[in-house]
């Protein structure tokens, strides 16, 4: 288990250009969020609760590629799995460090939709300020949101594992990610997490936002969709552990 954690403590550091790289991943979110309200409320070109829903729900994904492709973009592949552990050691540690910087993306995201209320709601005339949430009703809010999108990671993220190793195996016959599969399985992504019953709010309006609501679930099939999501991420990551031992050079 030392041996384990250690891997996911490696994979898990953010050296200077992931650091850059994580901050850019984060602000890019917030960035496409603020633009897509601006269009959304003022002229109405596009409907952002289908943004957000779409941002929250491929982060694990998207994560996921950019941490285990790195490693042959970096020309690290040789240490990576030439190391004296198992493949499935190697690829879980890798799932584990990926999950933990998507906890970081939520954690940052859901934070800031806690402050910022009561930051805008300061700047307003008293009269309005009776009118601010409770903190426990956003807490509470946020916490039903985070819970679904948590339900659904283990699935992104090894379905993200999953298709670059099948872009470096033998089948694939390609020197870089497929875009293909990329594509590919942000449908998939996007089509589960509407199957799951996780779907995006009709108009995320500023009243939403203010009650700390992202998406729109039915919390009467919570542990249906979890157990289907483990066993779903289990099956792909069993094959991507076969995949790596038959199929992809080192």
């Amino acid at each position: 288990m030392k041996v384990f954690w250690a891997l996911v403590r490696n994979d898990s550091k953010l050296e200077k250009d992931d650091q850059r790289t994580f901050l850019n991943q984060v602000f890019s979110i917030f960035t496409i969020i603020l633009v897509s309200a601006g269009l959304s409320w003022t002229a109405e070109f596009i409907n952002l609760g289908f943004i957000v829903w779409c941002l929250l729900i491929l982060t694990p994904f998207g994560n996921a590629i950019y941490l285990l492709n790195k490693e042959w973009q970096e020309g690290s592949t040789g240490w990576w799995l030439t190391l004296p552990y198992s493949k499935s050691v190697l690829l879980s540690a890798k799932c584990i460090a990926s999950f933990w910087r998507v906890l970081k993306i939520y954690g940052i995201l859901f934070a800031t939709t806690l402050i910022m209320p009561f930051v805008y709601n300061s700047f307003q005339p008293a009269f309005l300020r009776a009118q601010q949430p409770q903190f426990l009703d956003l807490l509470q809010a946020c916490a039903k949101d985070l819970s679904w999108l948590l339900i659904i990671s283990p699935f992104s993220i090894t379905l993200g594992a999953l298709i670059v190793i099948i872009s470096r195996s033998h089948w694939a016959h390609a020197s870089s990610l497929s875009w293909t599969g990329v594509g590919f399985g942000i449908l998939i992504n996007l089509y589960v997490a509407k199957a799951f019953a996780i779907s995006p709010l009709n108009n995320l309006s500023n009243r939403n936002l203010e009650q700390g609501y992202f998406l729109s679930v039915n919390e009467s099939y919570f542990f249906t969709p979890l157990l289907i999501s483990l066993t779903v991420s289990a099956l792909m990551f069993i094959f991507s552990v076969y995949l790596l031992n038959r199929h992809v050079e080192v």
